[in-house]
């Protein structure tokens, strides 16, 4: 077996089974990729693909379970690679995150420019999607971090550290009846058409399980991934929009009024999360610290052997909950 029978079948799997795309990625030509990949089934005595004709179908469930094995030899070679490379080049290299539009534009310009400063030899690739998107790009080895909030049920396979707690807002224009009020209650808040993050509509979410718990009935109006765009709505007058207080900038919202929501919803949480078989090169320590001063070294290291002790290898992980997003 050849790692680079294991890179030209990873690539038709990242290619969604084109073997024409995975070839023009990989710069080689279409036959020697199918004929690697003939050769690899013919030593594991079983068919990764399900075929007709040509055509790659699907995964078999013996593809399945080698492409997770796979993936994970791959990462451990480039893991060599990058020790290799931190010896030699300590401040050089790139660093991909995978996060949010609120995170990317609200939270994350100000850690960068630290971080640039410190590494201007590091280029910073930012991946922007929404929490399942985020984490299918973690898991695929496309990404190095994942920034993100939301539900951690799903995140046991990874390495997970708190980062900072947040507190959503109420925004509304400044002629609305609300923006005379510094504070509502969770009941006067349900009278007003919503405008809110993706997912948050759903049974998992806590601003959900608020109105639930406390027996009342709301109306979601319309959700966006985006918290511009949630604004930009709110000031066109279709509902009152509930957004990250970070989301809220006093000089370019100035026609926006923000109401507190800490007496009547819960706090949310950003959390960084990333493979534990990912070798943590000195700058991606040190953006941690930047982002998270709080996050010690050591308490990173003890929780990347916490979770190589306790990962099942055999358990395939459970997409996230996306009740929050941001």
């Amino acid at each position: 077996m050849k790692l680079q029978q294991l890179r030209f079948f990873v690539a038709i799997c990242q290619s969604g089974l084109n073997v024409t795309s995975a070839a023009k990625s990989l710069y080689t030509s279409q036959p020697g990729v199918s004929r690697q990949v003939r050769l690899l089934e013919d030593e594991l005595g079983l068919s990764l693909f399900v075929r007709q004709g040509k055509a790659l179908v699907s995964l078999t469930q013996a593809g399945k379970e080698i492409l997770q094995r796979a993936r994970l030899i791959l990462k451990e070679v480039e893991n060599i690679k990058a020790f290799s490379h931190e010896l030699n080049h300590v401040d050089q290299g790139q660093l991909n995150i995978a996060t949010t539009h609120t995170q990317a534009r609200y939270v994350l310009p100000a850690v960068i420019q630290k971080f640039h400063q410190l590494y201007p030899s590091v280029k910073v690739n930012l991946l922007q999607g929404t929490s399942q998107q985020n984490l299918s790009s973690l898991r695929n080895g496309e990404v190095d971090f994942v920034i993100t909030s939301g539900s951690t049920q799903a995140t046991s396979d990874l390495v997970k550290l708190d980062l900072f707690k947040w507190q959503r807002k109420i925004v509304v224009p400044k002629e609305h009846p609300l923006a005379t009020k510094s504070e509502i209650s969770l009941k006067e808040l349900s009278k007003h058409p919503l405008i809110v993050y993706l997912f948050n509509d759903q049974e998992s979410s806590s601003l959900v399980q608020a109105f639930n718990q406390a027996g009342l009935d709301y109306k979601i109006v319309f959700t966006a991934r985006d918290s511009d765009v949630i604004k930009a709505y709110v000031r066109q007058g279709l509902g009152v929009g509930l957004i990250a207080g970070m989301a809220l900038d006093e000089k370019l919202d100035a026609d926006l009024h923000g109401i507190e929501t800490e007496s009547i919803l819960p706090l949310c949480s950003t959390w960084l999360a990333f493979n534990p078989s990912l070798f943590l090169r000195g700058f991606m320590h040190e953006f941690i610290q930047l982002f998270a001063p709080h996050v010690k070294r050591e308490q990173i290291q003890s929780a990347i052997d916490n979770k190589l002790m306790l990962i099942d290898p055999q358990k395939p992980s459970q997409p996230i909950d996306s009740a929050w997003h941001v």
